[in-house]
C-alpha cells in the first residue's frame, strides 16, 4: 500500500518544470475564501477554498522522444493508453466533509481539469490515493518526491476525463485529528464529498460533466474505490449515476488478509498495521486503553500519535528505526495471539466491520486489476474478491498484470508499477470503450527488453 514517492523513476528521470508553466490554452483563475462558499457553509462537499497550482502540458506528459516529466514511465502510459489528448489544469480544493462520527469536518483533494483539445462533456473519476503516511505530502502537489499527480493527469485527465483525488481526513490540508486509515465509510465519506466539491468547482469553471462517475484507486485506494461503490449504492444512488469501478491491489479481504499476514508479513507490515491498528482504536476505543497493553517498549511511548508522521525525513526513520522491521518486535504476543485466534477480539471486529466482502452485491461493473508477485498487497485479495463477486452474480473482471511487468522492475518497485499498467488499461478498457471489453494485456513491444518503462 505504499505511495507513489517510492517509485525509482521519481529519483532517476524527473525532471520538474516551475509552477507558473501554462497549458494548452488559458487556465481560469479562480476565485477564493467566502467567493466560493456555499450559502450552506456546512453542507457536505462544499468549497472552503480553491486555487489554481499548475498545468502540465501534452508534451511534459506524452512520452515523446525528449524526456517529460515522467521519463520511460510516461511512455508505457503513452504506449498502453495512446498519447495524451490535451494539456491538464490542477487546482487545490479544501472542501467540507464530516469525521467518523459525523462531525463537521474538511478535507481536501486534488482536482484534474482537461483543457483545450479535450471536449466534453465529460464522466468525473473519484479517485482513492493509495497509503500516505506523511502529513506533508498532498495529492495536489506535485513535486520530484511525490509523482502521483502527474500519473493521474497523464492517465485520465489528458485523455478527458477530469478527476477529484481526495487526501482523505486527517492529511493534506485538513485538520482533522487524524487519518481514519482502512475505515470504510470515512473513506467513502472523503471521496463522495471531493466529487461535490469537484461538481461545484466544474461549474465555476466552466467544465461541462456527463452526470456520470468512474471510481478507482490504487492499494488503499483499491479499498477505497470499492467501499464508496458499497456506500453509493446503498445510499447515494440517486445523487450519483455510478458507471463503473475500477479498484487495483487493494486489501478487500480485509479480516482474512492481516490474519493470514501474520504468518508471512507483506513489505511494510509493521508501518501498516500501526497506521491501521492505531486508527481503529482511535475510531472504534475498542482495542487498548493504553498503548502499552498490545505494543512493546520502546514504541508504545509514541506509537498512538506516530502515523502520519508530519515530514519526509520522519517517514525515511520508520522503517528499522522508529519502528521495528517484524511485527513480533512491535507488538506482545499476547496480542498476536488475540488477533490470530479470537473472532471476537476488538481489532478483528474492526477488520470485520471494514471488510469489503460480505452481505452486498454490486450493481455497477467491477473491474479489478493487480499483479500476483505484489509484495506489498497479496494478489489472493483480488482473486478472492472476484471469486465473492462471481458468486453474487456482480458484473466482475480480473486482470493479473503480472506477465505484463518488465523484468527492470525491481520487487520494490513492483506495487507501484502495477499502478500504471492498472490504471492506463483500465481507462482504455472501461472508460474509453463504453462496453466495458475485456483488458487488452499484450505488452508493446517497442517497451520490451532492459529498458523497461519504470526504470
Amino acid at each position: 500500500m505504499r505511495r507513489f514517492h517510492h517509485i525509482a523513476v521519481s529519483c532517476a528521470v524527473l525532471a520538474l518544470v516551475g509552477c507558473a508553466v501554462r497549458g494548452n490554452g488559458p487556465v481560469p483563475q479562480v476565485a477564493q475564501g467566502p467567493a466560493l462558499r456555499s450559502a450552506a457553509a456546512r453542507a457536505r462537499g462544499a468549497i472552503r477554498w480553491m486555487h489554481y497550482v499548475r498545468s502540465f502540458t501534452i508534451a511534459q506528459l506524452g512520452g515523446a522522444s525528449s524526456p517529460g516529466l515522467l521519463g520511460t514511465a510516461e511512455e508505457a502510459i503513452s504506449a498502453f493508453g495512446g498519447a495524451p489528448k490535451c494539456g491538464v489544469a490542477l487546482y487545490a480544493i479544501d472542501y467540507e466533509t464530516v469525521g467518523v462520527k459525523g462531525e463537521p469536518a474538511t478535507a481536501s483533494e486534488g482536482f484534474f481539469v482537461p483543457q483545450r483539445g479535450c471536449k466534453g462533456p465529460f464522466t468525473l473519476v473519484g479517485y482513492g490515493q493509495g497509503t500516505n503516511d506523511v502529513k506533508a505530502q498532498k495529492i495536489s502537489d506535485p513535486t520530484s518526491v511525490n509523482i502521483e499527480p502527474q500519473i493521474l493527469a497523464a492517465i485520465f485527465a489528458a485523455h478527458g476525463y477530469p478527476v477529484a483525488a481526495t487526501d482523505y481526513l486527517g492529511l493534506g490540508y485538513s485538520s482533522y485529528a487524524y487519518q481514519p486509515y482502512l475505515v470504510v465509510n470515512s473513506e467513502a465519506s472523503a471521496v463522495i464529498d471531493a466529487m461535490r466539491a469537484a461538481r461545484a468547482a466544474a461549474a465555476e469553471l466552466h467544465v461541462r460533466l456527463n452526470g456520470k462517475i468512474f471510481l478507482t484507486g490504487h492499494s488503499q485506494g483499491g479499498h477505497t474505490a470499492l467501499g464508496t461503490q458499497k456506500v453509493i449504492e446503498a445510499q447515494n444512488a440517486a445523487e450519483f449515476n455510478l458507471f463503473a469501478d475500477s479498484p487495483s491491489s487493494g486489501p478487500y479481504a480485509l479480516a482474512q488478509s492481516t490474519v493470514g499476514g501474520l504468518d508471512k508479513p507483506g513489505e511494510g507490515a509493521p508501518i501498516y498495521s500501526a497506521y491501521m491498528v492505531t486508527a481503529y482504536n482511535k475510531t472504534y476505543a475498542n482495542i487498548y486503553q493504553k498503548a502499552a497493553a498490545i505494543f512493546q517498549s520502546p514504541y508504545a511511548a509514541y506509537v498512538n500519535d506516530l502515523l502520519p508522521v508530519a515530514t519526509y525525513a520522519q517517514e525515511n526513520a520508520l522503517n528499522g528505526k522508529t519502528l521495528p522491521l517484524t511485527l513480533t518486535r512491535l507488538y506482545r504476543p499476547s496480542f498476536l495471539r488475540s488477533l490470530r485466534d479470537d473472532p471476537r477480539s476488538g481489532a478483528r471486529l474492526d477488520l470485520q466491520a471494514n471488510d469489503l466482502l460480505g452481505g452486498w452485491t454490486p450493481k455497477a461493473p467491477v473491474y479489478l486489476c493487480g499483479g500476483s508477485d505484489d509484495p506489498v498487497v497479496d494478489f489472493e485479495n483480488s482473486i478472492v474478491a472476484y471469486q465473492y463477486l462471481k458468486r453474487r452474480g456482480a458484473k466482475v473482471q480480473l486482470l493479473d498484470v503480472n506477465s505484463d511487468m518488465p523484468p527492470s522492475v525491481t520487487t520494490s518497485e513492483y506495487h507501484d508499477a502495477v499502478l500504471i499498467l492498472c490504471h492506463t488499461l483500465e481507462r482504455v478498457a472501461v472508460l474509453d470503450s463504453p462496453a466495458g471489453r475485456v483488458y487488452r494485456t499484450s505488452w508493446p513491444s517497442a517497451l520490451r527488453g532492459p529498458i523497461g518503462p519504470f526504470r
